[in-house]
């Protein structure tokens, strides 16, 4: 049986997008199975009405022909779900088929199963497809070159090769072709795929750290400012129970007092929820990266900010006094950061210094752009004074005045009172060029 075997586009890589399509569209793999039964119905109608083929005109050829037919049409159907099953019976229909000596009638129906099996099956089945289907073209050129006749067996099995083997090599070539083409975009899918959840889980990740910082802003802001002011109403209303003389006024005051107090506790609670937990005394996980950028609210300059402190220490019958020497930098990143140094050690020691009477600030400005800030006071250290970095307030310091260069450090001195100090180094243009926060959060 001749055939007649042209190229079409380009080359096999022009080919293989179409056999894509065919190969992974739904109803167009029903295409190839149709088509089948439909050329199997004109040849088996050619055999038994025009007699085309004498060797085939006995009843019991054409019904034997007619199963295999069959048999052969049906098995396409299954060439994707089962298709190693589908090769083998497409094989057992060629060997039948040769020898019958009807092999042209079913010739293409096991390439069919063949092409599916290379193509689309896991590697162990398309492999065993592929071995069934040579060892069958073995056999079947056999069979045929036996079957012939009219020529020496040498030269029939010689033609008989040539006749199936060359089609088998062109179904082979082009179902790896699609094979290689559908691992490809499989593994281009999975890397999108892949790709696309780090993308997920980046952004997820980022969300959760904006999320906990904005929280850490805002448990500084509770601890930094409410809890400041809280603590300077406390020290003094207790510096004026008793002083008035006004029992009216007296409970007045008491309430005053209590209410600071019970309002200093709910701030801290918050300040724990926020950084880290209820009841967490942990200061909130350093985030990775610099520091965020402080809203424009929170940034100071060195113009009095500082001495503004010492007013309810002052008030709360506290000799308190401020010291600076050297020049003051165009800094104000620094001065924000000393200012909270600042309201950090002067709020301690109006919260935990027992006995408080004096109370220091000194600000060193150095040379080379630094600065060395401290706070110091006579009084006791009392309950919730903890050892150095212990505390929510001070261990967020340290870690702001550590990405900033600086040192920070805190502990009792001399015979008995409290200090804390900090060198900051110069901040110029630290915080220039970065975007800074909404002043919403």
């Amino acid at each position: 049986m001749g055939l007649d075997v042209r190229p079409c586009g380009p080359g096999l890589s022009g080919a293989a997008a179409p056999l894509d399509a065919w190969d992974d569209a739904p109803l167009l793999r029903l295409a190839a199975p149709v088509l089948c039964v439909a050329w199997e119905a004109a040849m088996f109608a050619r055999v038994v009405f025009a007699g085309a083929d004498p060797s085939l005109s006995a009843p019991s050829s054409q019904a034997a022909l007619f199963v295999l037919m069959a048999v052969g049409c049906a098995a396409l159907f299954l060439r994707y779900r089962l298709p190693v099953v589908s090769v083998l019976f497409e094989s057992v229909v060629g060997l039948l088929a040769s020898v019958m000596g009807a092999l042209a009638y079913v010739y293409f129906l096991p390439l069919v199963a063949l092409y599916a099996c290379v193509a689309r099956a896991p590697r162990r089945e398309a492999a065993a497809g592929g071995v069934a289907a040579v060892a069958t073209v073995a056999l079947s050129a056999v069979v045929d070159g036996f079957a012939g006749a009219s020529a020496p067996f040498s030269a029939s099995l010689a033609m008989s090769l040539a006749g199936i083997g060359y089609p088998l090599m062109l179904v082979l070539g082009a179902a790896l072709l699609s094979r290689f083409r559908w691992q490809r975009l499989r593994e281009a899918e999975a890397a999108a795929r892949a790709e696309a959840e780090r993308a997920a889980e980046v952004a997820r990740a980022a969300e959760e750290r904006d999320r906990a910082l904005a929280k850490s802003r805002i448990a500084a802001e509770l601890h930094d400012s409410v809890g400041h002011d809280l603590t300077a109403i406390v020290a003094l209303s207790e510096g004026l129970a008793g002083a008035t003389g006004d029992e009216q006024l007296d409970r007045a005051i008491a309430s005053i007092n209590e209410l600071a107090r019970s309002g200093l506790a709910d701030t801290r609670r918050a300040v724990r929820a926020l950084a880290g937990g209820e009841g967490s005394t942990a200061a909130p996980p350093a985030s990775p990266g610099p520091a965020p950028a402080e809203k424009p609210a929170e940034r100071h300059r060195w113009d009095n900010e500082i001495a503004a402190l010492l007013g309810p220490v002052r008030a709360a019958g506290v000799t308190a006094a401020l010291t600076e020497t050297g020049a003051r930098p165009d800094d104000p990143s620094q001065a924000g950061l000393a200012f909270r140094v600042s309201r950090e050690g002067i709020t301690n020691a109006l919260r935990h210094a027992a006995g408080l009477s004096r109370l220091t600030v000194s600000v060193d400005h150095g040379g080379d752009g630094s600065a060395d800030v401290a706070i110091r006071d006579d009084g006791t250290p009392g309950e919730g004074a903890g050892d150095p970095g212990t505390g929510m307030g001070l261990a967020r310091l340290r870690r702001e005045v550590g990405e900033s260069g600086g040192t920070l450090a805190a502990g009792s001195v001399g015979e008995g009172g409290w200090c804390l100090e900090a060198h900051l180094p110069s901040l110029v243009g630290a915080g220039e060029g970065e975007g800074e926060p909404d002043g919403d959060e």
